[in-house]
């Protein structure tokens, strides 16, 4: 039978290190949010923004 080398604390280690599975993905959300935040900017506090016809609702 063979024997394995004694692995190092710092190599045992990495192996349980976070890392970034899908690289870029977290600034590429951040830049997707300032760019919507950006557009969107005021068009909920500005009901003339908003694209519908107020007598398209019925009254429930």
């Amino acid at each position: 039978m063979a024997t394995r080398i004694k692995m190092s604390r710092e190599d045992r280690a990495k192996q349980f290190m976070p890392f970034a599975a899908l690289k870029g993905f977290d600034e590429a959300i951040k830049r997707m949010e300032e760019e919507c935040a950006k557009n969107n900017a005021g068009l909920m506090y500005d009901p003339e923004k908003l694209n519908h016809n107020e007598d398209d609702y019925e009254d429930e």
